[in-house]
């Protein structure tokens, strides 16, 4: 055995107190494998570590500066210090592996070209999806073929809200309550339940897949929280199953990118996912369809990530062979043939009014015609108040921007009680 490859770990959180044990519980086999040992040398949080079995500091800096701190571990979160963090390792000519996806989405050009010019690799496996090794997946053992489309569920507590909603006709709050109770959710769960999460991640997994260099922050997201039990109901009718997905696909030479609630049938394999799962659905011109699934998040899994790509990095330092990894769709040149509307999709309309009364079906009929569309079906379960009545109009495939003209113009009606529900149909 060579010397010791010491970890530094910026973020002792649930991650990265799950990488340090799985560091230390399984130092013999990463041992074996990467052929030296690899140990913890220093932990940084800023609140104290009681009884901690490594040396801890407040300040990330004394983490990085660390003489016996070979692979810097970044799970601090955010995108502030932890920026600061990675640029200062890297500076400082130590690989850093990161599960910050957040980070990734937003400063990864700048990221990898510097780790580039360093000529040192970054490990990012957990920032997508936990420990389904979707990186993996999709930049190395896809690199071959040429993907059409990724389609996954990418964030665990809006499929446990919506699978709960399912199994126990519980409303959107009443579910996020529960997700809440069994630490699922965060006390402020905007970053899940509005999409922005998810798409941080579909960023990732675009850019790697497609070799595009596609900005986070205008791809478009829509969250769950206008769904409600109704909605859950009026799709069972329908044979389908209401699941949150973060979407890239070819359609002709433009990608389509989008994050949001969709209408999937019920056999699918997506619908079929159940609880704070994660999956992943690549197809491909010659792979076909192929679905990863499994725990998303949790610590447990991803540190699993974490500490993957701890080893690789460690067995390039132990071969002497420490170098950068290139990632497609990071830190290039090319424009991005790319649009956030959908070109053809079928569409779930649901339509909340007051004082329901004869015309105002028809009247809506009218303002969709009025876009060429055509409607496929009309939905409406029967008890229902008359004060505040629901319904559901499902539309043909359709060009999005034609449905969001129609919609402007229902939802402008006197009747409207709310904005119409718009949900995909996959």
């Amino acid at each position: 055995m060579t010397q010791t490859i010491g970890v530094g770990i910026i973020g002792y959180g649930t991650v990265g107190q799950a990488s340090a044990r799985i560091l230390r519980e399984h130092a013999a086999e990463l041992a074996a494998r990467a052929g030296a040992p690899i140990e913890v040398r220093a932990i940084c949080r800023r609140t104290p570590v009681p009884e901690s079995p490594w040396p801890y500091y407040s300040d990330w800096r004394q983490v990085v500066s660390n003489p016996e701190v070979a692979v810097v571990v970044e799970t601090m979160g955010g995108t502030g210090e932890a920026r600061q963090a990675v640029h200062a390792a890297l500076a400082a000519g130590k690989p850093v592996v990161t599960a910050n996806k957040n980070l990734i989405a937003r400063h990864g050009d700048e990221i990898f070209a510097y780790a580039a010019s360093r000529n040192l690799p970054i490990g990012m496996e957990a920032s997508v999806a936990g420990g389904l090794p979707v990186i993996r997946a999709i930049a190395e053992g896809t690199a071959a073929d040429r993907l059409s489309s990724i389609r996954g569920i990418l964030n665990g507590t809006t499929n446990y809200i919506l699978s709960r909603m399912e199994a126990s006709g519980l409303d959107f709050a009443e579910a996020l309550r529960a997700a809440q109770s069994a630490g699922y959710a965060e006390s402020d769960p905007a970053m899940d339940i509005s999409g922005q999460d998810a798409r941080d991640k579909l960023c990732i997994l675009s850019r790697l897949g497609f070799g595009l260099p596609l900005p986070a922050e205008e791809i478009p997201m829509r969250g769950i929280a206008a769904i409600n039990a109704v909605d859950i109901q009026y799709a069972r009718q329908l044979g389908r199953k209401i699941r949150s997905l973060a979407v890239a696909e070819w359609v002709g030479e433009i990608l389509e990118v989008s994050v949001g609630p969709w209408l999937l049938p019920q056999e699918s394999s997506l619908a079929k996912v159940e609880g704070v799962n994660n999956a992943v659905l690549l197809q491909g011109d010659n792979i076909g369809e192929q679905i990863l699934q499994g725990p998303g998040a949790g610590g447990a899994a991803t540190g699993v990530a974490v500490v993957s790509d701890v080893l690789d990095i460690a067995a390039m330092l132990v071969s002497g062979h420490l170098g950068v990894r290139p990632m497609p769709g990071f830190a290039c040149a090319a424009a991005a043939p790319w649009s956030g509307l959908s070109s053809h999709s079928g569409w779930y309309l649901r339509l909340t009014i007051q004082d329901d009364r004869p015309g105002i079906l028809a009247r809506v009929a009218e303002l969709i015609a009025r876009e060429g569309i055509n409607i496929d079906s009309v939905v409406q379960a029967p008890h229902m108040g008359k004060s505040r009545l629901s319904f559901v109009i499902t539309v043909e495939p359709v060009d999005e921007a034609r449905l969001r003209r129609a919609l402007e113009h229902i939802n402008a009606c006197e009747f409207m009680l709310e904005p119409a529900l718009a949900l995909r149909i996959g």
